[in-house]
């Protein structure tokens, strides 16, 4: 089902980083020794790129490393957990990336948060970023209930509050029902979220359709994200996704056609497989999202 909701997020977050005279968003590649396991293609021209950013959110209290479930208070949904990891080499006399990874659909919500965020913690510890994994509110397990926008909200609120995190990388993941929400997500909040990546996702499913049943279609939601930001689709060859009556096969085709370019800021993987993902594939997505930058 398409989405329902606007274009927000985090709005404690928003309106504390960004000012209200700022300038648009855009993206920036960042130098290679920002990323020493990614591509020697991100090296520049991708386009005119600023100073590298640096907002440090200089968080302090929360512990590390490791496996940490931290517990909030979340405006109308009352005590709720989510679940973080904190690389080996984390300390927060300097600011790190972060990950907020959305879990798949299972009616046993908190456990798969907590699977998603495990999946995770080699990549996290071999790259050094912070994973963060919510729960979510619906009962069925899946994404897009009333309240998900609020406790996202706050778990990236409390995590920016207790660990230094560095606000120009902040990156989205999402696998099954967490990569299709996690495109609505992404595409309309560009202006957040430095570069996101999909496993098992597709537009469809959540963030826009294309066969007039319900706004947006993706052809206007896609021509309407500013800047372009960077994603990473991954998708099984035998995944239900990938054939007709889906249509997953074709969002790579639905961004070209919307400005984004194929090795510069869109990666698309056709794998042998099925609905799954695996830590060779969060690799490789860590790999394409992590020389991104977003600078106001």
């Amino acid at each position: 089902m398409p989405r329902q909701f606007p274009s927000i997020i985090v709005g404690a977050i928003l309106a504390a980083a960004v000012p209200a005279t700022a300038v648009a968003a855009q993206t920036v590649v960042l130098p290679a020794s920002a990323c020493p396991q990614s591509d020697p293609l991100f090296a520049s021209g991708f386009e005119t790129a600023p100073a590298i950013p640096a907002q440090p959110s200089h968080g302090s209290g929360g512990v590390w490393p490791g496996a940490v479930t931290r517990t909030i208070s979340v405006t109308g949904l009352g005590t709720r957990s989510y679940y973080l990891y904190l690389p080996a080499s984390y300390a927060p006399t300097q600011s790190w990336p972060l990950l907020l990874a959305l879990r798949r659909a299972n009616a046993q919500t908190a456990t798969a948060a907590q699977q998603t965020r495990n999946s995770w913690s080699a990549q996290a510890d071999a790259a050094g970023f912070i994973v963060v994994a919510p729960v979510g509110n619906s009962t069925q397990g899946g994404w897009g209930a009333s309240g998900d926008l609020a406790e996202i909200s706050a778990v990236l609120d409390d995590a920016l509050a207790h660990y230094n995190v560095e606000q120009s990388r902040i990156y989205l993941w999402g696998f099954s029902a967490g990569a299709h929400y996690g495109h609505g997500l992404a595409l309309d909040n560009a202006d957040y979220f430095a570069a996101y990546g999909v496993s098992a996702g597709s537009l469809e499913q959540y963030a826009c359709t294309d066969n007039g049943s319900s706004p947006p279609t993706c052809n206007a939601l896609l021509a309407g994200v500013q800047p372009k930001i960077p994603v990473d689709i991954h998708l099984g060859s035998s995944d239900p996704l990938y054939s007709p009556p889906y249509t997953a096969a074709g969002d790579v085709t639905r961004f070209q056609n919307n400005g984004w370019v194929r090795n510069r800021n869109l990666y698309y993987t056709v794998f042998s497989g099925g609905h799954i993902y695996t830590s060779a594939q969060l690799g490789e997505i860590w790999n394409h999202l992590c020389p991104f930058a977003l600078a106001p």
